[in-house]
């Protein structure tokens, strides 16, 4: 079931009426055609992005060479990490996989916005800021373990149980480098000669 930041966002805090008209004129919903990108750290700074409908794929490039950070598929959080903004802020780029339905959330002005209300105090405010870095923490710490502990075969068998569309979205080339293995690595435990 597809879900809007704003539900998100009613998990923690109660909202009036006229209150959560005011926080969806604040957010742009945006379709994204297949190969289109967000790039660039004052884009990716000032907006929290959330994938409502379809598949992107987070990367940087050092040294010519692409690293991808992540894979977003419906009803998540686009979050880059603040140390890849600091390394390597020129080339951090979210690039959608297929038509994408995305919500850009202007979230400094959402917390003024929350912060503002009287029905809202400062701790169900920052409930809500950190809910999306809560849910992303999550998933690093997820990922974290399957880096350290799992073989390549299970590092494979997990990126296909975490996210079940991505050999239909993502080449081999870009899901090795989330696991941090070789293309020829995951074409060997494709063709089962590992």
């Amino acid at each position: 079931m597809i879900k809007h930041p704003i539900e998100h966002i009613k998990q923690f805090v109660s909202l009036r009426p006229e209150e959560e008209s005011a926080l969806r004129d604040m957010m742009v919903e945006r379709t994204m055609k297949k190969g289109e990108t967000i790039r660039g750290t004052v884009n990716l700074t000032t907006f929290a992005f959330f994938l409502a409908e379809g598949a992107a794929r987070m990367f940087y490039i050092i040294k010519g060479k692409e690293h991808t950070i992540d894979f977003i598929f419906d009803n998540g959080f686009i979050i880059v990490p603040s140390i890849i903004l600091q390394k390597c802020p020129d080339t951090v780029t979210v690039q959608f996989l297929e038509k994408s339905r995305i919500i850009y959330l202007p979230h400094l002005r959402i917390k003024d916005f929350l912060k503002g209300k009287g029905s809202v105090d400062n701790y169900q405010a920052l409930l809500f800021l950190n809910a999306a870095v809560m849910s992303y923490n999550a998933v690093l710490e997820e990922r974290l373990n399957m880096v350290q502990n799992l073989s390549s075969e299970e590092k494979y068998s997990w990126v296909l149980e975490r996210y079940p569309r991505i050999l239909e979205r993502a080449t081999i080339t870009q899901i090795a480098s989330f696991l941090g293995v070789t293309k020829e690595t995951l074409y060997r435990i494709r063709a089962g000669k590992y």
